[in-house]
């Protein structure tokens, strides 16, 4: 489904882009500002997994830096959020994303 809406064929909502990565609105949100960063090439949840050389940690640096600049631009960084990366029974979509929560008082989404 990300691949889908990286190509335009899914509707979302984006509120952040640059050449490699978007984030959208989650469709079916669990605290008032629930964002999804996803990377547009699609990179397989178990493949990062078996991966522990550079290519994992390159992608991870770059993918670090997209939740990053959206946090700053939904002003999260002020205000408070979380960052949730699901995997393996968890995950619903084996395209790599993680999930940025906030908006609220209390923590987002559940205790950790």
């Amino acid at each position: 489904m990300f691949c889908k809406i990286v190509s335009g064929e899914e509707p979302s909502v984006k509120v952040w882009e640059d050449g490699d990565f978007v984030a959208i609105k989650n469709k079916y949100p669990v605290a008032p500002v629930h964002i999804l960063v996803i990377p547009k090439k699609h990179v397989s949840k178990v493949e990062l997994v078996e991966d522990s050389g550079s290519t994992s940690a390159d992608f991870w640096g770059k993918m670090m830096g997209a939740v990053f600049a959206t946090i700053r631009q939904l002003g999260l960084d002020k205000t408070g959020y979380k960052l949730v990366n699901n995997g393996a029974g968890y995950n619903h979509f084996d395209h790599e994303h993680i999930h940025v929560l906030g908006g609220s008082k209390s923590e987002p989404g559940g205790k950790t």
